[in-house]
């Protein structure tokens, strides 16, 4: 890590105002016109800022796993079950249109599955695959499946990271 980024985590108002600024273009506020691409792009800067800052790993993927055991997530993810309808909806689509191809192999698979809505692992791993996908340039803008898969990355993944951003845009760390 270069001395430019070890400096930055060490203005903790400024990385929370990072965060919360790029969640909240995510949500289309702060632009004029933005497209599905351009708010989820938006949501996992905020989201990825947010991850790589509590979990203190090195890599995009140690970030991931590490984010897998995040209680206040895997709380939040039950709570959306449990009270939200077009949560549930939103994750049975995205369970339906499994597989997602993966660019990249992994531990030796080539795609990703949601075998459970309940299952927190398989839903943010298949969301970190298509952000890879789309990062990498394998997410067509002009493909329907591409705009489903990325609107309903974006759902559920904002719904999913929304009460840490209240928390951040509340607190003083």
């Amino acid at each position: 890590m270069g001395i430019a980024i070890k400096m930055m985590w060490m203005h903790h108002a400024y990385l929370r105002k990072l965060i919360v600024n790029w969640f909240r273009r995510s949500q289309g506020e702060l632009v004029d016109e933005f497209t599905i691409f351009d708010k989820f792009v938006s949501l996992w800067i905020s989201f990825n800022a947010w991850g790589t800052y509590q979990s203190q790993k090195d890599t995009d993927r140690q970030m991931i796993e590490w984010t897998k055991s995040n209680e206040a997530l895997k709380e939040r993810l039950g709570e959306l079950l449990t009270n939200d309808s077009d949560f549930i909806q939103d994750i049975s689509d995205l369970k339906n249109m499994c597989p997602i191809q993966r660019h990249k192999p992994y531990r030796g698979s080539h795609e990703v599955n949601i075998t459970s809505i309940n299952n927190f692992n398989e839903v943010l791993e298949a969301i970190y695959v298509m952000r890879c996908n789309l990062l990498h340039g394998f997410k067509d803008p002009e493909d329907i499946r591409n705009q489903t898969l990325i609107r309903l990355a974006f759902q559920i993944l904002s719904k999913l990271f929304s009460e840490i951003v209240n928390g951040l845009s509340s607190s003083n760390w």
